[in-house]
């Protein structure tokens, strides 16, 4: 028993570490935070991120078999994705915008704004009930895997230090771009959101096909 514990927690950090892998509006704006001087806000930042992974996997998990059968649900959120990956794409290229017009222009207040709208994301976030639906669909034809509620809280946990690892090195990537480039900050914007125009243009042809 203590055996498959184990094993759903190293499985649970492996999910953690590949659902953050590929560039999304979270780890993107971690790495552009990064950038900053306030860095024991951007772990503690870090550190809410990977704690809100906990109920959202532990929720979608222990519903999965309904979650399943709500089609209309889950097209509703791909839609959503969507649409919030170009909401993102277009309030970044703002935000770049802002800062290279106007170089007197307070900086903290600018990142303030980021940290709100990053943890209102984080927490109002259409992308994990879709995510944790994937890996439930996958997960619940395994019989290795158990789906007492202790081991799903295992598993989450483990999805949880994923999350904060794979987070990290975001930040460090950020901050050793930076230094490589010398790129202003306004222009790690533009390219955060031309990526994340990108990701919304493959969740639009994803929906439509």
């Amino acid at each position: 028993m203590l055996l498959k514990l184990i094993l759903q927690f190293i499985i649970g950090l492996g999910v953690g570490v590949y659902s953050y892998l590929t560039p999304g509006y979270i780890n993107l704006s971690v790495m552009q935070l990064s950038t900053n001087r306030q860095k024991s806000i951007l772990w503690k930042a870090i550190l809410i991120i990977s704690m809100v992974e906990i109920p959202y996997a532990v929720a979608c998990l222990s519903g999965m078999q309904w979650l399943m059968q709500q089609e209309l649900l889950m097209k509703i959120i791909s839609w959503a994705i969507a649409g919030v990956l170009f909401l993102m794409a277009i309030l970044t290229l703002f935000e770049s915008r802002r800062e290279g017009k106007d170089q007197q222009i307070d900086e903290g207040a600018l990142d303030k704004a980021k940290y709100t709208k990053l943890f209102i994301f984080v927490v109002f976030n259409p992308f994990q009930i879709s995510a944790w639906a994937i890996w439930g669909a996958y997960f619940i034809e395994k019989d290795w895997f158990d789906w007492s509620l202790f081991s799903i809280i295992i598993f989450a946990a483990g999805a949880s230090a994923g999350v904060f690892i794979i987070l990290k090195v975001y930040e460090y990537m950020g901050q050793k771009l930076v230094q490589f480039f010398k790129l202003q900050k306004k222009y790690v914007s533009y390219a955060v959101a031309g990526i994340l125009f990108i990701l919304g243009l493959v969740q639009l042809v994803r929906n439509v096909t």
